[in-house]
C-alpha cells in the first residue's frame, strides 16, 4: 500500500515499512514513528545496516528469520542515502521469505523519489507493507504540516506564530521544525511565553542558547566545547536544545551556501540581521557539501537523542562541533 506521508497518521498491522524521498525531516519523523509503533508491538531490538553495510544483511536476515524461544523480534533498519535502489536490497524483497517473518520487523528509508511502477521487489512491499512517499513538499502541504506541528498552541496564537515561521522558513522544514522545538520549550514551561523570553533558555554553565550560537559562529570552538562537557557532567538530560541551537547554525549556513544570495538566505532561515555579517565570515571559506554532511549527522544525532539509535549523544555532540571547527577553519 503507498501513502504520502500527509496521509499516513497509523501503521495499523503493518511491520513492513518502505520509506521513499528526498525529504529528511518527513523521513525522520516517520521512522521515530514507526519505531515507537513497533516497539509498542513487541520488536524491542535494532539493527541498522548502512549503504556501505549490505552485504552483512543476508546474513541478519537468515539468522534471524525463524526465530527462536529466547530471541527478541528485530527491527531492521536499512539505509539507503544515494545513487539507485540497490540490487542486494532487491534480491532480499524479490525473494519475499522476508515478509512471512513474524520475527523481523522492516524499515527500508531510501533516498529515491520516484517509487517503480515494476519489478517483483516493490509489488511484494505493496502488497505486504506500507510505501511512504517524503518528497518535497508543495506549499498548501507544508503549511498544513507545520499546523500540525503546532499543535499544542491555542487556537487563537497559531496564525501569529505559524505565520511567522512559515514566512521565515518557507521551504525548509529543518528551519521550522527547529523553531517549533524552540516554541514547544518556552510555552510549555510553567512560566509561559513572553516576548523577551526566547533569547533566554539557561543552560547549566549559565549561558543562553543565543549565545551558544554566538560562540559557535564567533569560532570560539574551546568555550563551546567548554560548555558542552559542563553540560554533560552537570546536566546531561538538556541536550536538546543544543542540539537544536547547533543543527540552527548549519541549517542556516547550508541555505546560505547554496543561495546566490548568501544574506537573503540566511534572513529566510531565521538569522537576525545582526549576525549576518558574523554567519557570512562564518562560512566564507566553507564547503557545501560539508555542510550537507553535518546537517545529516545532526539528524542522526536527534535521533539518538530520541533512543531511535544506539550511540552516546554527548560524543555525538562533541564530533559533530569538532567538524564544524575544521569545516570553517580559516586558510592562511
Amino acid at each position: 500500500m503507498k501513502v504520502n506521508f500527509l496521509n499516513f497518521s497509523d501503521p495499523k498491522d503493518y511491520q513492513y515499512f518502505l520509506i521513499t524521498g528526498g525529504e529528511l525531516v518527513l523521513k525522520q519523523d516517520a521512522i521515530s514513528s514507526l519505531s515507537d509503533h513497533l516497539k509498542n508491538n513487541g520488536f524491542y531490538e535494532k539493527v541498522t545496516i548502512h549503504q556501505d553495510e549490505l552485504d552483512k544483511m543476508q546474513e541478519i536476515v537468515s539468522k534471524n528469520m525463524g526465530g527462536s524461544l529466547f530471541q527478541e523480534n528485530l527491527i531492521l533498519h536499512i539505509r539507503h542515502s544515494s545513487g539507485k535502489f540497490p540490487e542486494k536490497i532487491k534480491s532480499i524483497l524479490e525473494e519475499g521469505n522476508i515478509f512471512q517473518s513474524s520475527n523481523i520487523a522492516l524499515i527500508v528509508e531510501s533516498s529515491i523519489e520516484k517509487i517503480p511502477a515494476s519489478g517483483a521487489w516493490i509489488k511484494n512491499f505493496d502488497a505486504y507493507g506500507l510505501i511512504i512517499n517524503c518528497n518535497r513538499l508543495k506549499i498548501i502541504e507544508e503549511k498544513m504540516w507545520l499546523k500540525r506541528q503546532l499543535s499544542f498552541l491555542p487556537k487563537d496564537l497559531l496564525p501569529i506564530f505559524g505565520g511567522s515561521i512559515f514566512q521565515n522558513n518557507e521551504a525548509n522544514l529543518l528551519g521550522q521544525k527547529n523553531e517549533v522545538a524552540l516554541l514547544k520549550l518556552l510555552f510549555l514551561s510553567k512560566d509561559g511565553i513572553n516576548e523577551t523570553k526566547t533569547d533566554h533558555i539557561i543552560f547549566g554553565s549559565g549561558i543562553s542558547a543565543f549565545e551558544l550560537e554566538d560562540l559557535l559562529i564567533n569560532r570560539d570552538f574551546k568555550k563551546a566545547l567548554a560548555t558542552i562537557n559542563f553540560m554533560r557532567d552537570h546536566d546531561r538530560q538538556n541536550s536538546a536544545p543544543i542540539i537544536w541551537i547547533i543543527a540552527k547554525v548549519i541549517n542556516a549556513c547550508l541555505e546560505s551556501l547554496k543561495a546566490s544570495n548568501k544574506k537573503s538566505a540566511l534572513i529566510n532561515s531565521g538569522v537576525w540581521s545582526s549576525k549576518i555579517s558574523n554567519y557570512l565570515n562564518f562560512v566564507k571559506q566553507a564547503d557545501s557539501k560539508v555542510f550537507l554532511s553535518l546537517n545529516e549527522e545532526i539528524l542522526t544525532i536527534d535521533l539518538i537523542n530520541k533512543g531511535l539509535m544506539k550511540a552516546e549523544t554527548w560524543e555525538q555532540i562533541e564530533r559533530v562541533i569538532l567538524r564544524l571547527q575544521d569545516a570553517t577553519a580559516l586558510q592562511h
